[in-house]
């Protein structure tokens, strides 16, 4: 008789008080102990199963059972792992960060600061910033060793929208490149998952956790 056929069987003989499958998760053991019963009672007393059969089914639940054990310690874990990231999460707080934007609003007199990552070698690198309307205020040259990343500063800003262009030259032509600016996190928000962790960094906007190009160390 197959597993099938029995649980068809087990359903019909009376066993509503002892349900095979209980809801949010299944206890395997009582489980194959119903069908144990089923097949024994519905088997043709003329020609009995061969044990090996049911040793065999007994087995298979137990194999069934350690994977859902398995995949409910796994669960627990990354609820864990979860939960753990949230927390590092809000001690960003207070923390200056580097994120990958060009464009930063000043709301008192300060500094804007970031660096930007080479790739590939160049002659040059240059970084340009521009205020609101769009005019060139200061420009550097930066220190350059190769490959890597070159750190900027544009000191003592006034209050106001800003905008940093960076460009590296080589052999006669110019690249653009990414800034990334610093900017301190003023509020971590959550959301349904993890995956949904805001940083509001103070006159950059927001950003997800894996936008976080580096901590920035404070000297």
């Amino acid at each position: 008789m197959s597993v099938n056929s029995v649980s068809s069987a087990v359903s019909t003989t009376g066993t509503s008080n002892n349900p095979i499958i209980a809801s949010n998760g299944s206890d395997l053991s009582n489980m194959f102990l119903n069908l144990l019963v089923a097949q024994i009672s519905h088997q043709n007393p003329l020609n009995p199963q061969d044990g090996t059969q049911f040793v065999s089914q007994l087995a298979q639940f137990s194999s069934l059972e350690s994977l859902q054990s398995i995949k409910q310690n796994t669960a627990d874990t990354q609820t864990s792992l979860n939960t753990l990231q949230v927390l590092d999460a809000t001690k960003l707080v207070g923390t200056e960060v580097n994120v990958q934007t060009g464009t930063q609003v000043l709301e008192q007199q300060g500094n804007i600061k970031g660096q930007v990552n080479l790739s590939a070698a160049a002659d040059s690198v240059t970084a340009q910033l521009y205020n609101a309307d769009g005019e060139l205020i200061e420009q550097q040259q930066l220190p350059y060793s190769g490959q890597g990343t070159l750190n900027f500063q544009f000191d003592d800003q006034d209050a106001g929208a800003y905008t940093v262009k960076v460009y590296a030259q080589s052999n006669g032509l110019s690249t653009n490149l990414q800034p990334w600016l610093s900017g301190q996190v003023e509020r971590v928000s959550v959301g349904n998952s993890v995956d949904d962790i805001l940083l509001q960094v103070n006159g950059l906007g927001n950003f997800n956790l894996s936008d976080i190009n580096q901590l920035v160390t404070q000297s």
